[in-house]
């Protein structure tokens, strides 16, 4: 007797652990985004690193990330319209990485900011790994201007970056392109062909970050991550 109240109980408990893990594995919505992406960074124009190599300025990628999304869902709630910015070293240890998130706050308050702070930190940055007490998190005012040949984002005194994209000379009427990059970071999740350009302005600060990178590389492209 005293031995099937033990196995009873003992299956009882790990029912109950099943079914926590099972609640748990569920609480986490199915979401997709898909959008406009650009880019600058520190590197010349023609980012080396898009081609396995080694960045050109002190072996440093850091790169200022524009997500535009057009199309999004996180479970029951609309991502359409939204912005998010992710300003990370790329090519940090893991014992130095950081990483900056400005999240428009139109639109971004409540339920839909915490859903885009889900998606970009612990899904599209994910792979970063970056502990919690170095990364920042802002919801500011996010501008977005973009044109066929111009990208321009805007987080009040933050950030500018402005990305004009470069003519080729074979089809002046079509952007200098790279097709399926080398480079692992996101090659599923962007197109296959990167619109290349130069950042005209670039130009950071967020506490101990400052920069101004105006002439370096910078790219677009689109994007579509889902998860779940």
């Amino acid at each position: 007797m005293y031995l099937k109240k033990n196995r009873l109980l003992l299956g009882t408990i790990i029912f109950s652990i099943v079914i926590c893990i099972s609640c748990t594995a569920s609480a986490t919505p199915s979401w997709s985004v898909e959008g406009e992406y650009f880019e600058g960074c520190t590197c010349d124009p023609g980012c080396p690193c898009l081609f396995g190599s080694e960045p050109t300025h002190n072996n440093k990628c850091i790169i200022t990330g524009v997500f535009h999304i057009k199309a999004g869902t996180y479970g029951q709630y609309k991502l359409d319209g939204q912005t998010v910015i992710g300003i990370t070293d790329l090519t940090a240890g893991p014992d130095e990485n950081w990483i900056v998130f400005y999240i428009n706050e139109s639109g971004a308050s409540g339920a839909h900011g915490i859903a885009l702070l889900d998606i970009f930190q612990n899904h599209v940055f994910g792979f970063a790994k970056v502990p919690s007490d170095r990364i920042t998190v802002r919801y500011l005012p996010v501008q977005i201007e973009t044109t066929k040949w111009r990208k321009k984002a805007v987080v009040t005194d933050h950030l500018t970056l402005d990305v004009e994209l470069l003519r080729g000379k074979g089809n002046p009427e079509m952007p200098t392109q790279i097709v399926n990059k080398n480079f692992a970071i996101w090659a599923k999740e962007f197109d296959l062909v990167l619109n290349m350009g130069k950042a005209v302005t670039h130009r950071f600060h967020d506490g101990s970050h400052k920069w101004n990178y105006d002439g370096r590389s910078g790219f677009s492209t689109n994007f579509h991550f889902t998860g779940n």
